[in-house]
């Protein structure tokens, strides 16, 4: 891995499946955060969407608390006039605030499982890489 360590903004979704199954490669992401082999950042609005999905995890919530505070940065809501930039590129509106927030944090990476809203984007936003997590790993290793 090269000299600086790399920010990562998470998606919701990359999280949910690392909590999910800590093994695939989402897990060894969140590892590799809480780890600092990697700077994970999320916003309060991942947050509490990952924590809205906690029937899927099978942890309860202050065990997954804990992990996603040991483990990430967590940043307040990006401000409106980013997330209003954002609305123009996106399909669904509710996303813009995930690329506001790579932004914000002047973060290298969003990492993402989001195919059909965000993945799709890689070649439209160019001040950060939008990858899977198969990519970032492959990305850093």
């Amino acid at each position: 891995m090269g000299q600086t360590k790399k920010k990562v903004f998470f998606n919701a979704s990359v999280i949910i499946a690392g909590l999910i199954s800590p093994t695939g490669g989402s897990g060894k992401l969140i590892s590799w955060s809480l780890k600092s082999k990697i700077k994970g950042v999320i916003s309060e609005i991942v947050f509490n969407e990952i924590l809205s999905h906690l029937n899927k995890i099978s942890r309860n919530e202050s065990e997954i608390r804990k992990i996603i505070l040991t483990s990430f940065e967590v940043i307040i809501k990006p401000k409106g006039s980013t997330v209003n930039k954002y609305k123009k590129k996106v399909a669904d509106e509710g996303d813009a605030h995930v690329l506001a927030s790579a932004s914000e944090t002047k973060s290298n990476y969003l990492v993402t499982h989001d195919k059909k809203h965000l993945l799709i984007l890689k070649n439209k936003i160019k001040e950060y890489k939008i990858v899977s997590p198969k990519e970032l790993i492959e990305d850093l290793s």
